[in-house]
């Protein structure tokens, strides 16, 4: 949808800023007007400010973001490429092209624009992380991961950057190095959970049950209504044969869980694998077929449950 070219009514306000010598009244006055009236109105005013003040570069950077919200994707570039021709080093511009290029699945050069943004401000960690995630969704994680190396020189002790470093080692299978970067995390923040959840998760990836039990503890001293570390709890415990720990990490995983289904299907599968409790495969075709119903696609879910079904 391409924005209109002119506002339902003219708005006073706005049209007294543009007359004004600085661009201050009309950035502000936008800010009101993209909220009380209409991003159509903001964005002709804004375009009308790119004329009357060519110099700064916060009215295209303004104009570009309706321009995103708004999906008026050739409109967009022809502002980036003038923007970015005038203002050359404004990374916050190259942000907004990278923004624009992934919801276009153009991932190469979302890959570029983020790539540049982060060149141009060096401590610009989300740009980083975008591009390794980028990267990473081409399936091309070793390219992630030098790409996070070499930002890493100037940021050794930021925890999201060791973070991405083992999510792309999972990528490739490479379990112990996952766990490596998990743990560097986990240093450098000891009190975030996602951190120390992913650490459990790699060490389930790398077989080291009783490591991944501990730490599925240690994340529940910091938050007891945790999903990820209530399943590493319960996978871990599974595999050490504390089937009832296991048992009530599935359950506890259920009650605080965000799509409890996905979670339901985790516990029909454990109750399905105890053949020397029969008592528990009722539930267990129960928990299986209600995954089923929102996870057709699930079909270590669906073997279990026919299996039951038939027998």
């Amino acid at each position: 949808m391409a924005v209109p070219t002119a506002p339902p009514d003219p708005i006073p306000e706005l049209e007294t800023a543009l007359g004004a010598s600085t661009p201050e009244a009309l950035i502000s006055g936008v800010a009101r007007v993209s909220s009380q009236y209409s991003l159509a109105a903001a964005a002709y005013y804004l375009e009308r400010g790119l004329e009357r003040f060519p110099d700064d570069p916060r009215i295209a950077v303004r104009l570009l973001e309706i321009l995103l919200r708004w999906r008026d994707y050739d409109r967009f570039d022809e502002v980036a490429a003038a923007a970015i021709s005038r203002f050359p080093d404004r990374p916050d511009l190259y942000t907004l092209v990278g923004h624009s290029r992934s919801e276009r699945d153009e991932t190469c050069a979302a890959i570029r624009a983020f790539g540049r943004a982060a060149r141009l401000d060096a401590d610009d960690i989300e740009s980083i992380q975008r591009v390794a995630r980028l990267y990473r969704q081409r399936g091309r994680p070793f390219h992630a991961r030098r790409f996070v190396r070499l930002h890493m020189s100037r940021h050794p002790d930021v925890p999201a950057l060791h973070a991405m470093l083992g999510f792309a080692y999972i990528d490739d299978e490479q379990y112990p190095k996952a766990v490596n970067a998990f743990k560097t995390a986990v240093e450098l923040e000891a009190d975030e959970p996602a951190y120390i959840d992913d650490l459990g998760g790699a060490f389930l990836l790398a077989e080291r049950w009783r490591d991944a039990a501990a730490t599925a503890v240690r994340s529940l001293k910091l938050r007891q209504g945790n999903e990820r570390a209530w399943t590493v709890f319960a996978v871990a415990h599974r595999h050490l044969g504390d089937f009832d720990r296991a048992e009530k990490g599935y359950r506890k995983a259920i009650e605080h869980s965000k799509d409890p289904t996905r979670a339901r299907g985790n516990l029909g599968l454990f109750l399905s694998s105890r053949k020397d409790r029969p008592d528990l495969l009722k539930e267990a075709k129960d928990q299986l077929r209600a995954a089923l119903l929102e996870h057709p696609e699930w079909s270590e879910v669906e073997r279990a449950y026919e299996s039951l079904r038939r027998s």
